[in-house]
């Protein structure tokens, strides 16, 4: 699921940000740095700018999946 060179997606530079959303709630985004594994790092929920700050779904960082921001497409596993 991640590249050789312990990122992610290949699509990114290492360390830059990435989306990310749940396999379980596909509607909402979160975004994390390209770093793998997804958890090695901060994830930051509540890409909407939410005021509210608050974690989006009670999922596991599991179920969270990188996506392409755009045309809404989940990356390949």
């Amino acid at each position: 699921m991640y590249t050789d060179d312990g990122r992610i997606v290949n699509f990114q530079r290492y360390g830059q940000h990435i989306a990310l959303t749940c396999k379980n709630h596909p509607q909402l985004r979160w975004s994390t740095k390209n770093i793998a594994p997804i958890g090695c790092r901060s994830i930051f929920f509540n890409l909407g700018m939410d005021r509210n700050m608050r974690q989006e779904c009670n999922c596991p960082a599991s179920d969270l999946i990188p996506v392409v921001e755009g045309n809404e497409q989940k990356v390949p596993a």
